[in-house]
């Protein structure tokens, strides 16, 4: 081949080389554009999808934060919430001028109320919300007790309004039989100072004066309140077995036991010696009371005893044996003299007679329980009471 032919050739390849580039560079660059177009169409949806999810954000950032910022949403906000605002307005506070103007707010807010600086809590939540909690609770101790004393004032701002009313009602009653004005406060007090006053110069008088006299006594031993359920349980247990805490749930029970009490008072105070004969069946309804409450107990344990006691070793022949009675009848005097007497040496004398008495499911009165006094005192004239608590101030104490 001539030398021209093989410039030819060369030039030919050149050509074929230089148009095959020409076509890869096009290529090239048309990838490069379809790859930077897809690579914008991308990066517009992430930031629009980063657009919505910080719009869906900053919502719920402003649902948690805004209230925050409303005076009459401290009053109710609990420590978990309060917490739960300041750690989200902290977060936001240099993206959202709400979130900063909440994170002021709740700043200041926790600092007055519980006097607790957030800057000192570094972002610790958990701190946070138990700080918070436990001045909630101190102050809400502080607020009930506050509000419980004013209920109290209130209470007895009215009671000595009514005191004031009772003692001009009855100020001729009071001076006569020497009543301090604190005594006023006993409703029962005041109902027989009323009948006193009402029974003036008629045959019902003594009976009346006796029964102010009573209740002076009462007073005097048991303050104006009375005794208290606990003064009464420990007074019965002494007294009688078998009574139980829920027996005093029973406001039935407490009555009866409260007569039983006053019945008990005024009988070792020597009122029975004054001639109220009334009295002693006043202390005996009491006791069948307690004695009825109490007999299914008393039965538990009459079955007890009576199961135990031994039988025949064996029985005899039906054919020889002579018809005797095995036993007293059972609810006869005989049956219940052997109950009391399978009791002796098991149990107290008054205990006995008082299980015998639910056996039989009535009650007699038990001297022994009732602990009277062996010499009767000095009777009195019907208005001794009177003179109960002369050297006392007008507004004597009570206890």
């Amino acid at each position: 081949m001539s030398e021209e032919g093989v410039e030819d050739v060369i030039e030919g390849l050149l050509r074929q080389s230089m148009t095959a580039a020409a076509q890869l560079g096009e290529q090239l660059a048309r990838a490069r554009q379809q790859f930077m177009r897809k690579a914008q169409e991308r990066s517009e949806q992430q930031n629009i999808e980063a657009q919505r999810a910080m719009a869906a954000d900053r919502a719920a950032m402003r649902a948690v934060v805004v209230p925050a910022s409303q005076d009459e949403w401290w009053n109710t906000a609990t420590p978990e919430q309060i917490t739960h605002a300041h750690l989200m307005a902290e977060a936001w506070k240099d993206h959202d001028p709400e979130a900063l103007a909440a994170s002021e707010k709740i700043t200041a807010e926790v600092k007055g109320r519980y006097g607790i600086n957030t800057a000192d809590l570094q972002g610790d939540g958990v701190y946070m919300q138990d700080r918070l909690a436990l001045r909630q609770l101190a102050d809400q101790q502080q607020r009930v007790a506050k509000e419980n004393a004013e209920a109290m004032a209130l209470v007895a701002a009215a009671q000595a309004e009514e005191i004031k009313k009772r003692a001009s009602e009855l100020h001729e009653q009071m001076e006569r039989h020497q009543v301090p004005q604190a005594y006023l406060a006993n409703e029962d007090l005041v109902t027989a100072l009323r009948q006193a006053k009402d029974a003036a110069d008629t045959d019902a008088a003594p009976d009346a004066e006796r029964a102010v006299a009573e209740r002076m006594h009462l007073i005097e031993k048991d303050g104006v309140q009375g005794p208290s359920i606990e003064d009464l349980r420990q007074e019965i247990g002494q007294n009688y077995s078998g009574v139980e805490d829920s027996h005093f749930a029973d406001a039935a029970f407490v009555a009866a036991a409260r007569d039983w009490h006053e019945a008990k008072t005024l009988a070792e105070g020597g009122f029975e010696a004054q001639g109220n004969t009334g009295l002693q069946g006043r202390y005996e309804n009491a006791e069948k009371e307690f004695f009825a409450r109490l007999a299914p107990m008393g039965k538990h344990i009459e079955d007890k005893v009576m199961a135990d006691q031994p039988g025949p070793s064996s029985a005899p022949d039906a054919e020889t044996a002579p018809t005797q009675p095995t036993g007293p009848a059972y609810g006869s005097k005989e049956h219940y003299d052997g109950f009391e007497s399978s009791l002796k040496g098991k149990a107290s004398e008054a205990d006995i007679k008082g299980r015998v008495a639910a056996a039989r499911g009535q009650a007699t009165h038990p001297n022994t329980a009732a602990k009277a006094p062996s010499k009767a005192p000095t009777a009195r004239k019907a208005n001794a009471g009177a003179r109960v608590g002369r050297e006392k101030a007008q507004d004597g104490p009570s206890r």
